[in-house]
């Protein structure tokens, strides 16, 4: 190779290095650019599900409002249904009360629709409390009077004799107290005892 030959070799060599140099710029920024667009629709669809999840927990919480309302809405409908034969007995007895005029067949016919209904009730967890000569206990009983008894009757001081109200548990909560009237010991006389004395 002669010497003018290298010059130009030499002069070729460094476009040769730039034009390499510049095939090879564009070709990362393409894969930059794949990649770019590769990201932006994996953000897109992140976005997307994001959305629907949200528009999702919307709707479920709608639902559940809606479902939570009906139930509020419809929540004695068990304990109506129960009840309405008993309604039914009530109105029966009325009608007979009109052609009958034997007392004691009209008691036994209203005991039996009261039985009925307590059994309803017991169904749904409602229990009378039992009151009657058991001691007074604030958290079932609300006293509404004493009654002065004698000294040697059977039942105790401030114990109640008297139900002027039923009361009622529900699920063992107190759904009403019973009203009750106690029992007051008469206190002896001292002054029969001082007379018998004196007597004797």
């Amino acid at each position: 190779m002669t010497e003018s030959e290298e010059t130009v070799e030499k002069e070729k060599s460094p476009v040769n290095d730039v034009s390499d140099t510049e095939t090879t710029e564009p070709s990362e920024m393409e894969e930059l650019k794949v990649e770019l667009e590769a990201q932006k629709k994996i953000a897109q669809d992140a976005k997307d599900q994001y959305l629907r999840t949200l528009a999702e927990h919307e709707n479920y919480k709608k639902r559940t409002q809606k479902d939570k309302t009906e139930q509020i809405k419809y929540a004695n409908e068990g304990l109506i249904k129960e009840t309405l034969p008993v309604i039914d007995n009530l109105e029966r007895a009325i009608s007979h009360s009109k052609e009958t005029s034997d007392f004691k067949t009209m008691l036994e016919g209203v005991t039996l629709v009261k039985k009925q209904l307590l059994n309803v009730l017991d169904k749904f967890g409602v229990r009378p409390i039992e009151s009657l000569n058991q001691a007074f206990d604030p958290q079932y009983h609300q006293s509404v009077g004493m009654a002065e008894v004698e000294a040697d009757a059977e039942i105790e001081e401030n114990h109640v004799m008297e139900e002027a109200q039923k009361g009622y548990l529900l699920n063992e909560r107190l759904l009403r107290p019973s009203f009750v009237i106690l029992a007051k010991k008469k206190q002896v006389s001292t002054e029969t005892t001082d007379d018998s004395a004196t007597a004797s």
